[in-house]
């Protein structure tokens, strides 16, 4: 699969237009954000016509594992994703295409953007705009956002089975953020990161938090309540609500967008925010 490099201006659908730009804005001067700084409140896009794919290990055996899918796409695949691997519910004639796609957005720190198209049962084309936009820290894409997009289906479970019998692509590109444009290629920084996790494991303390808006769950025995997440970072959070006064001092949390459940301690409580650690 090769990609040239294209402009935002080159994505057909607003909407996949918009989020691009928004994730661009939040990268500010970085290849990408971090998928923590992502404000599902602000996302200019519909939720429903999401996937979040967590990255796992280095080519040639990366792996692509959902972490959340959206209503819409659930519906068009008839299945449920959360916590398998993209190999494991593509339909075969998109595979390579969709697995190369997700690679070159991991190696290259980029956003790739394809057109695919099928022949629906009365010969009108069909297309599937897909969009996928890196998120990570230091240099490393450790999440995969991805929006699908059809045009002209009556119904998306028809639609998909027309994807399984013939799929091409006609179009695909790679969108640098404005600062990934300055900078080499991330493929050596993804091998030096995993030696390094490799050999010393990694220490969360101290990890710089950043400032967020996310709904998220919190359960313990017998009870479920809804908080928001204002700051995160890979060792922890703080979460406010006005009912915090009835968590334990551990409990479990899922944030919105993501299907992997956090273990929490609580390490400080105020009225209505608590600060808590992760592991």
């Amino acid at each position: 699969m090769t990609l040239k490099l294209i402009s935002p201006g080159a994505i057909k659908s607003p909407s996949q237009r918009a989020l691009t730009d928004y994730w661009d804005r939040l990268a500010d001067g970085r290849r990408f954000p971090a998928f923590t700084e992502l404000d599902a409140m602000a996302l200019p896009h519909d939720p429903k016509q999401l996937v979040v794919w967590n990255v796992e290990g280095q080519r040639p055996r990366q792996k692509f594992r959902a972490l959340y899918q959206g209503e819409n796409v659930s519906q068009a695949f008839n299945s449920d994703w959360a916590g398998k691997t993209m190999e494991e519910v593509v339909p075969m004639s998109l595979r390579r295409v969709t697995l190369d796609a997700a690679k070159h957005c991991t190696s290259k720190g980029g956003a790739v953007y394809a057109i695919i198209s099928t022949i629906g049962p009365n010969g009108q084309r069909v297309d599937c705009h897909r969009l996928l936009l890196p998120f990570g820290r230091d240099g490393v894409v450790e999440q995969i956002l991805a929006s699908l997009q059809l045009t002209n289906v009556n119904t998306r479970r028809q639609v998909v089975g027309d994807f399984k019998m013939q799929a091409t692509t006609v179009f695909s590109g790679l969108i640098r953020s404005s600062e990934a444009a300055k900078q080499p290629d991330i493929a050596a920084s993804n091998r030096a990161r995993g030696k390094r996790e490799a050999t010393s494991g990694r220490d969360n303390r101290g990890l710089p938090r950043r400032a967020v808006r996310r709904a998220a769950k919190i359960s313990f025995p017998g009870k479920r309540l809804t908080c928001m997440v204002r700051d995160i970072s890979a060792g922890g959070a703080s979460i406010e609500d006005a009912n915090l006064a009835l968590v334990p001092d551990n409990f479990r949390l899922v944030i919105e967008m993501e299907s992997a459940e956090r273990h929490c301690t609580v390490v400080w409580r105020k009225p209505k925010r608590i600060g808590v650690r992760f592991g």
